[in-house]
């Protein structure tokens, strides 16, 4: 077909007002074959037959990347455009094609952890869109600052914790962005608890995000960042080690130009 559009990939990623949001590209719709019903007629022994388009696949495909919630401003970004400026980008960027590669749903996922600025979310964003985009899977992109605000939000509704962590528990992959952001308060703990728990007895992936540290060195007066073990607790810390692989993203604050 040779869409410049699309790139013939089938759908479009646009900013949105506060989420990104995909579409079928107008190169497909309306579908050629179904003319987008979802159903097409065959033939078989000269009796018609009904059969589901393939046209589905790419309409549910968009559906649950729409579903996501990535940040708006993080609707451009693939591994193929993640710049390497030095330190462990580079490197980090070349194990992240290999995990996307060999990902099944259930599989060992991975915590990013490093100083602000060093592409951290923009290569869990850029899983998610494949994950979701060409894979099919359900996924979801969560700020843990933000979780806590729509729990409070859902209190004050009189609405159960479970109508904001179950959908968080039921999907194939979750990104936690900022990983040990907030006050570290007793019921922040407990949230997250509760939150990695469920996702570790139901073998389900977590991809993470952090800007603490996540070695076992002894913080001290020169300690340049705090560690994440004292941010989120030692049980929920053992649980992440045990799902993901820990990978250091450094090298230069990209925000910063010129």
């Amino acid at each position: 077909m040779n869409c410049r559009k699309c790139g013939d990939r089938g759908y479009l990623i646009e900013m949105g007002d506060e989420t990104a949001v995909a579409k079928v590209c107008p190169c497909r719709s309306p579908c050629p074959k179904c003319a987008d019903t979802g159903w097409w007629m065959e033939l078989v022994d000269g009796r018609p037959i009904s059969k589901p388009c393939d046209c589905r696949h790419l309409r549910r495909h968009v559906s649950r990347y729409n579903d996501t919630g990535i940040p708006a401003r993080m609707h451009r970004c693939k591994l193929e455009n993640f710049e390497d400026k030095g330190g462990t980008q580079g490197e980090v960027k070349a194990h992240l094609k290999l995990f996307r590669q060999a990902f099944r749903p259930g599989n060992r996922g991975f915590l990013l952890w490093g100083p602000p600025g060093t592409g951290k979310t923009h290569l869990a964003c850029a899983l998610l869109t494949y994950f979701t985009l060409e894979r099919g899977y359900t996924a979801r992109f969560q700020d843990f600052f933000h979780l806590l605000s729509d729990l409070k939000a859902a209190y004050a509704l009189n609405r159960s914790e479970d109508a904001i962590l179950g959908p968080l528990v039921d999907v194939d992959i979750l990104v936690i962005d900022e990983l040990g952001k907030g006050r570290a308060t007793e019921w922040e703990i407990s949230v997250l608890d509760q939150l990695v728990s469920r996702r570790y007895n139901a073998q389900k992936t977590i991809l993470a995000t952090t800007n603490f540290d996540v070695t076992d060195a002894t913080p001290g007066p020169d300690t340049p960042i705090a560690r994440l073990v004292d941010r989120v607790d030692s049980r929920i810390y053992s649980r992440l080690r045990e799902m993901c692989d820990f990978h250091q993203v450094d090298g230069p604050d990209w925000r910063k130009r010129g």
